[in-house]
């Protein structure tokens, strides 16, 4: 449900052409997260990555329930841009030096990151 099926790998898709990264998609979540990270970076960036892939899978069960249970429609970007929302919500209440617009971080999220020595 979370790495296997088409709207999955639709959203693991915009997520990693956001982070600018290329990954393999795992068919375990387990996998999937302890693969989600970039190598040789610090430890920091991969927390803000880490926090990434919890926000894409809590969307995704959200959208999910919605849909059997409410009769609605997945939305790949919706979902996407939820995640991203939460996100950067999450780094702008827990790091006080974080300055930068929601803008910015969907442009570059990572750029944006260094940029300001959150991670």
């Amino acid at each position: 449900m979370f790495c296997e099926c088409r709207v999955a790998w639709l959203i693991w898709n915009l997520c990693y052409k956001w982070l600018g990264v290329r990954s393999v998609d795992f068919m375990d979540p387990r996998s999937h997260f302890e693969h989600f990270k970039i190598l040789d970076a610090p430890t920091s960036i991969n927390l803000i990555i880490g926090n990434v892939w919890i926000a894409l899978i809590s969307e995704i069960w959200r959208h999910r329930n919605n849909c059997l249970f409410k009769g609605g429609v997945v939305d790949h970007t919706e979902v996407f841009s939820l995640a991203q929302i939460n996100v950067w919500s999450w780094t702008f209440s827990k790091i006080p030096s974080t300055n930068f617009l929601f803008s910015d971080w969907c442009l570059e999220s990572l750029v944006i990151c260094i940029q300001f020595s959150l991670l």
